[in-house]
């Protein structure tokens, strides 16, 4: 290998394995300044790369999402994502983990109320709560770009998804059946009716967030404010109170058979 090859790859591997700068490193031995300044700057590169992970991959999708890019919008070292993260894979999983927490600790679903509460009003909490998750996050781009990617997640799974399922949507999902056992009493002791109700509450909210597209082109654009959340959110409610009362109908004509002439 002639000496000008073997200078290029010295000079790529020096790029590659380069360290982060010193905004991206905490202090150590030896090193100017205090740790906990340093601290707070490692925090704040460390927030920069998630938000402008949510908007990068967004964007461009999982595959096509750059290290490179995700750190020049960051403000940051290109190796910083290995340093606070240890690669591509794993700050995808940490900004949707980071997502989903911080909208558990924003939004709560039980509101107001305790798991020995009547039924109807662990309801009304649940789904003004979610409604507000999925919801609550208006125009603001790096919501946005959270949003799509959780639902393109469950729609086209990456290797995040279990995590992701088991985490955050598992705990969600048994909150809910949990709260339609109380409505639907005997009822919902068959799966399919405990199903069909939990997929009617999720799908009815995520459309006006999945499906905003068409709902702007069907009935005109409506900006996402606290009353019309609000509103959203009683109607669902109101609505699945019904289906509920419905369903445990079927539920006992089923279980005693066809009317008789």
């Amino acid at each position: 290998m002639s000496e000008h090859g073997r200078m290029n790859r010295r000079q790529d591997h020096r790029q590659w394995t380069s360290l982060p700068d010193e905004q991206d490193m905490p202090d150590r031995p030896g090193r100017s300044g205090r740790p906990d300044q340093s601290g707070r700057q490692d925090q704040g590169t460390r927030e920069r790369l998630l938000a402008a992970a949510a908007e990068v991959f967004a964007e461009h999708g999982y595959n096509a999402a750059t290290v490179r890019e995700i750190c020049r919008r960051a403000g940051a070292n290109v190796a910083a994502v290995n340093y606070h993260f240890g690669g591509k894979d794993n700050l995808y999983a940490a900004m949707l983990d980071h997502y989903m927490r911080t909208c558990q600790a924003a939004f709560p679903l039980d509101v107001g109320v305790t798991p020995d509460s009547p039924p109807r009003e662990r309801l009304r909490a649940f789904v003004h709560g979610l409604v507000q998750r999925i919801l609550g996050g208006g125009d603001d781009p790096v919501s946005q770009a959270h949003g799509k990617l959780v639902s393109l997640e469950l729609i086209d799974p990456t290797p995040a998804c279990d995590g992701l399922l088991r985490e955050h949507i598992a705990p969600v999902n048994d909150l809910l059946a949990d709260i339609l056992r109380g409505l639907l009493g005997p009822a919902a002791d068959d799966p399919d009716v405990l199903r069909t109700c939990l997929l009617a509450i999720f799908g009815h909210i995520s459309f006006h967030y999945n499906g905003r597209a068409a709902i702007v082109h069907f009935y005109g654009h409506e900006e996402l404010t606290p009353e019309v959340l609000h509103r959203i959110a009683e109607g669902v409610t109101r609505f699945t109170l019904g289906g509920i009362m419905a369903m445990s109908g079927t539920a006992a004509c089923q279980a005693t058979g066809p009317p008789t002439a």
